[in-house]
């Protein structure tokens, strides 16, 4: 079929959707299966059949109840733009969305172009969706006004769209601006999905957006998001074509084995590893052993009155403040007590830590806990420190010196890997401890940012660190005297 513009009424019958189910995944199955066609490579012109991988993410993104947000983390190869294009179809034509507003989101407009040339081609090559109109910049069903567009990664391209179903193409290279846009201009639909779908970054940055709802979804616990990953065993080799088939679901369908042994002998391994293995590059000095942290959750409720430590990690705006409590034992249980940490996007530009906040929740964790120490380091909070102690807190200075630090840090190391604390599995202090990176000089050992101007927070691990150090002292010296 040809370009249509404004020539005149668009008399096509509507797109039939009789006999599909009412809803949920089996609808999208359906929809697709009947109306949409392979536009490339294997199979291309014939029906777009849906593989069991690829229904497992249809059912997880449209069973009811639906996720408000989703991502698909996958390696290159396996059709993504395919199917994301597919579901955009079903968004525009077929999900009893009246007014529906599909919008491809990408890096540029060139990227997202791609997608929507995808779903283009897919009406072109199908009679039965003649009533949806092909524009050079969008598709449109005059019969529910809907449409469906590709637009640039710029929150400025995003201003005055009601989103029902947003796609973003290659999370990983869209900022915070960006992506908060497209949530700002979602949500105000009974029903109305953002879905990401994207392969890791080569370099393994972990600043951006895709790597926070990386974390989330690793963690779990949020029915209103749904997360898929696709990666090989982390240290597996490159080789190993197990892994590869773990990692890339369409090996040996429509993604050709020979094809992955050609690529693994011409690209660098890095790149490899994270477009082809789907893996996040690790730095060789990243602190704690995979999976340490996650062994030692312990779904358990510290009761009131308990013997605890409170460690407090105080910035005034660059950063976070974070408050974490230890109990007091030889085996203390760990928890982020409270935290305000610096929005991302324009939300952080002129973001201060509320002091009085700060203050409050030290005040209140003294009366719900026996707390013995309240340990901080002085520097730009002296005189909350001064404020609190004369209140009658016991308040305790705590300078992160490397005498200190040093081996607070390793009794935190050994803590965790020999499974000699427990905590409660906070995703944000989960988050902070995986942020950590060992640095090891004449000075001893430490925790760092990988970079000096990362903004990804560590602040609940050093927070952590100090108070599982108190903690233990005080469980055996019951005088409390500090120790340098």
């Amino acid at each position: 079929m040809g370009k249509r513009g404004p020539h005149g009424p668009n008399q096509a019958p509507p797109v039939d959707l009789s006999g599909l189910p009412e809803a949920g995944g089996a609808r999208v199955i359906g929809f697709i299966e009947r109306h949409l066609r392979v536009t490339k490579g294997q199979g291309v012109r014939g029906p777009f059949r849906i593989r069991p991988w690829q229904a497992e993410l249809i059912h997880g993104l449209f069973d009811e109840p639906r996720p408000r947000s989703g991502l698909i983390a996958i390696p290159v190869g396996n059709g993504k733009t395919s199917l994301a294009a597919a579901l955009g179809m079903y968004g525009l034509i077929a999900d009893d969305v009246e007014g529906a507003q599909v919008i491809c989101v990408a890096s540029d407009q060139r990227q997202a172009g791609i997608l929507f040339q995808t779903a283009r081609r897919m009406v072109e090559l199908n009679p039965d969706l003649a009533e949806v109109e092909c524009f050079h910049d969008k598709l449109y069903v005059p019969r529910t006004d809907s449409t469906l567009t590709a637009l640039p990664a710029e929150p400025a391209s995003l201003e005055g769209w009601d989103p029902s179903f947003a796609i973003i193409d290659e999370l990983h290279v869209v900022t915070w601006d960006t992506y908060e846009a497209v949530v700002e201009r979602s949500g105000k639909r009974e029903e109305s999905l953002i879905l990401a779908i994207s392969t890791p970054p080569a370099d393994g940055s972990k600043d951006g957006v895709m790597w926070k709802m990386v974390e989330d979804g690793r963690l779990g616990g949020d029915d209103s998001y749904y997360f898929k990953e696709y990666a090989a065993p982390p240290d597996c080799k490159t080789d190993d074509e197990r892994a590869w088939h773990t990692a890339n679901p369409a090996l040996s369908d429509f993604l050709f084995l020979d094809g992955m042994r050609a690529a693994r002998k011409r690209m660098r391994e890095s790149k490899f590893r994270a477009h082809r293995l789907g893996l996040w590059v690790q730095h060789d000095d990243s602190w704690l052993p995979d999976g340490a942290w996650e062994a030692c959750k312990l779904d358990w409720t510290v009761s009131d009155g308990t013997d605890i430590v409170l460690a407090l990690d105080a910035s005034h705006n660059s950063d976070c403040t974070v408050l974490v409590a230890a109990t007091v034992e030889e085996y203390p249980h760990v928890w982020l007590y409270g935290l305000w940490e610096k929005p991302p996007g324009p939300a952080g530009r002129d973001w201060e830590v509320d002091i009085v906040l700060v203050e409050d929740a030290i005040r209140s964790a003294c009366r719900q806990y026996n707390v013995r120490e309240v340990v901080a380091d002085p520097f730009r909070w002296q005189r909350s420190l001064q404020v609190l102690e004369h209140e009658g807190l016991p308040m305790a200075e705590y300078p992160q010196t490397s005498v200190r630090m040093s081996p607070a840090t390793s009794g935190f190391y050994t803590a965790v890997v020999n499974q000699q604390l427990t905590h409660d599995g906070n995703r944000t202090m989960a988050r902070h401890v995986a942020n950590c990176h060992l640095r090891e000089d004449s000075r001893g050992v430490r925790v760092m940012k990988d970079a000096k101007k990362s903004t990804r927070h560590i602040d609940a691990a050093v927070a952590g660190i100090m108070a599982l150090d108190r903690a233990r002292f005080l469980a055996t010296n019951t005088r409390g005297a500090w120790i340098l």
